[in-house]
């Protein structure tokens, strides 16, 4: 049976856990000890003693749960202060970013702990439920950014994104559609808006055109989308790839077919290089003005809704979570296979392929470092 323990997010803006009070509950009820860092829910309004009433107990500080722990969650990815921290015993669960720095890897292979990437593990019913869950929160809250954006108090062009009587709706054009912007396309036709999706494989056009009967699905290319640029008020892009497997680039050319006071929300800015002009922003200063269109690029969006996201963290990381601390991670993976994607660093080897390609590490098959017979 691991030790269990919570972190609470040291970035400003980011308050979601890995586990809210009920959450932890299941995981006691099991016999799993769970440690809290003091204050780790508070900005999801989860307090110490909620957890504390779950059965977890409260520590002072982020090195007591590392020295007390040994499976530590954590939302955003390891950061320097924590490197230190890590040591042999641990296995840390988070979302990794496959956008790793040369540094962040160097300190996670020398720590010899064991990083499963939370966005990598795949569910039977989903394939990667965890982003599945962040996507469509970032794909709601794009739309409720859009209607606000586009008033003239945040320098949009002060169009009401649903129209009314007379006055047209706004266009919203979304590029990908992935989670996040089939949840957009939805969700701003909900709210009235004239919805252009943009397709990036062909083989999903026939189905979401068909699925979407009153939004307009079209397959990318550079001259579709310029030709609707100069009608679109809200360009948002989506797209997203573990794999890496989208070549797309939105010149600031075509950006600027569009009218002054236009907006631009780029949700996939930190993961995917799409907009030339797109630079990332942070909840505290989430936009800004260039030739006279508005930008938004606010990578980790879900965190403005820190207790709905980790409500939904916890519905999608709960089973992984628990069936690795009460069984350890070699019978965790041959019960749970959902789990291996996820493991990226086994003890200082590389077990994810995109990471050792990409800066330059022998590849390790975890198959063959536990002798899983899978």
């Amino acid at each position: 049976m691991l030790k269990v323990g919570l972190l609470k997010e040291i970035k400003p803006h980011e308050g979601r856990v890995m586990l809210t009070p009920e959450g932890v509950k299941v995981l006691v009820k099991n016999g799993i000890p769970v440690y809290v860092e003091s204050e780790a829910g508070i900005k999801c309004g989860f307090e110490n003693v909620q957890y504390e009433q779950s059965g977890a107990t409260i520590l002072p500080t982020m090195e007591k749960v590392f020295q007390t722990a040994e499976f530590v969650l954590q939302v955003l990815p390891p950061s320097p202060v924590t490197y230190e921290l890590f040591t042999e015993k641990h296995i840390v669960l988070s979302f990794m970013n496959i956008q790793q720095s040369s540094e962040r890897m160097k300190a996670l292979v020398e720590s010899k702990a064991i990083f499963l990437s939370a966005e990598m593990l795949q569910g039977e019913d989903e394939p990667y439920p965890l982003l599945t869950g962040m996507s469509e929160i970032a794909g709601r809250l794009a739309i409720h950014q859009a209607a606000m954006l586009l008033t003239v108090s945040e320098g949009g062009k002060g169009k009401l994104l649903s129209g009314a009587d007379i006055v047209k709706p706004a266009t919203i054009t979304i590029v990908g559609a992935g989670k996040a912007g089939r949840t957009a396309a939805v969700f701003a036709r909900r709210c009235g808006a004239n919805v252009n999706l943009i397709v990036l494989k062909e083989k999903k056009l026939a189905s979401l055109s068909e699925q979407l009967s009153d939004v307009h699905v079209k397959l990318y290319s550079e001259d579709v989308l310029k030709e609707i640029m100069p009608e679109t008020d809200v360009l948002i892009v989506a797209v997203h790839s573990l794999r890496r497997q989208h070549d797309i680039f939105i010149g600031k050319d075509t950006i600027n077919l569009m009218e002054q006071g236009s907006v631009v929300i780029d949700i996939s800015v930190e993961q995917t290089n799409v907009v030339e002009t797109s630079h990332v922003t942070s909840h505290d200063k989430p936009t800004y003005i260039l030739d006279d269109i508005v930008y938004y690029c606010v990578p980790n969006i879900a965190a403005a809704v820190p207790f709905s996201a980790s409500k939904i963290i916890t519905k999608k990381l709960l089973p992984f979570i628990k069936i690795l601390a009460m069984n350890g991670l070699k019978t965790a993976l041959d019960q749970e296979p959902g789990l291996i994607p996820g493991v990226s660093l086994y003890k200082g080897k590389v077990t994810n392929r995109y990471w050792a390609e990409h800066y330059g590490y022998e590849f390790y098959n975890i198959f063959e470092l536990l002798e899983l017979n899978l």
